[in-house]
């Protein structure tokens, strides 16, 4: 009796084994179609969070402001001989002194002198094969770099300086304008309107427009002389005196030009409906 009843027991128990076994299969698919469902939702979600990136029109706009410079730089060199180095250089020295003290008789502040380089080198006796024998003395060469905030008066101090005693030819003469900024500011705004003149054109052929600026760089301003001229009609022209017997050099200021890039990014409208 006792074995019977183990026996059903089993067989129930089997039954029930065999029921779990059976809805394991039915519902493992069904589990994962579910999750491939949250998943594939979950994907087409994060694709509506990032749409894709708008159209984009860059271009590079150019302003270039042309004006009379105020300043002259000047640079003069003077040059002397001795037998020893340190008689080239002492003598050189007192040159440079005196034409130094003159300058300051011209109203010339500190700030505006400057040595700007100093060379000590020997000098040969020469063969006729152009070989060196032997050292006939030294040379000592120095220049100096003045800067004239007067440019009317850039051809009087030029004559003045070959009367102070500069015996080196004159190197160098620039001008510039002394507090480019404003000048520069009305650069930057014609190339801003450059930049969008050509953008608005390009666009609006493609029947778009323009959207809002995500990008903007720009480059600094500089100035490059224009070619040097002789001004009439209002301009100046420096370097003559009324009151001297003998024209001073001609100075011809020209203008200085500065010129400012800047390159700018816009996002791109669509207005036409594409058929």
């Amino acid at each position: 009796m006792v074995g019977a009843y183990c026996m059903k027991v089993f067989d129930m128990n089997q039954h029930k084994l065999f029921q779990i076994l059976v809805l394991s299969f039915v519902l493992l698919p069904l589990a994962g179609s579910a999750s491939s469902s949250a998943t594939a939702t979950a994907c087409n979600g994060q694709l509506k969070d990032h749409p894709p990136s708008p159209a984009i029109i860059s271009v590079r706009g150019e302003g270039t402001v042309s004006a009379a410079p105020d300043t002259a730089t000047i640079t003069l060199g003077v040059t002397s001989d001795g037998k020893t180095a340190r008689d080239a250089l002492n003598r050189n020295n007192q040159e440079m002194d005196r034409i130094m003290k003159q300058l300051k008789l011209l109203h010339f502040q500190d700030k505006d002198i400057q040595t700007s380089s100093l060379r000590l080198h020997p000098r040969y006796n020469y063969d006729r094969q152009g070989e060196s024998e032997k050292v006939k003395g030294y040379r000592a060469s120095s220049h100096l770099t003045i800067r004239v905030r007067d440019i009317e008066k850039t051809g009087s101090v030029l004559d003045k300086a070959v009367s102070m005693g500069i015996n080196h030819v004159i190197d160098n003469i620039c001008f510039s304008i002394s507090d480019p900024k404003d000048i520069l500011q009305k650069a930057r705004r014609k190339a801003v309107h450059d930049a969008k003149t050509k953008a608005e054109t390009i666009v609006s052929e493609l029947g778009c427009r323009l959207g809002r600026i995500s990008c903007i760089s720009t480059e600094s301003g500089h100035s490059y002389p224009m070619p040097p001229m002789q001004m009439q009609h209002g301009s100046r022209s420096v370097g003559f005196s009324q009151h001297s017997t003998s024209p001073l050099p001609t100075i011809a200021t020209g203008e200085n030009s500065y010129k400012v890039s800047v390159d700018i990014t816009w996002e791109i409208i669509q207005t036409t409906i594409e058929m």
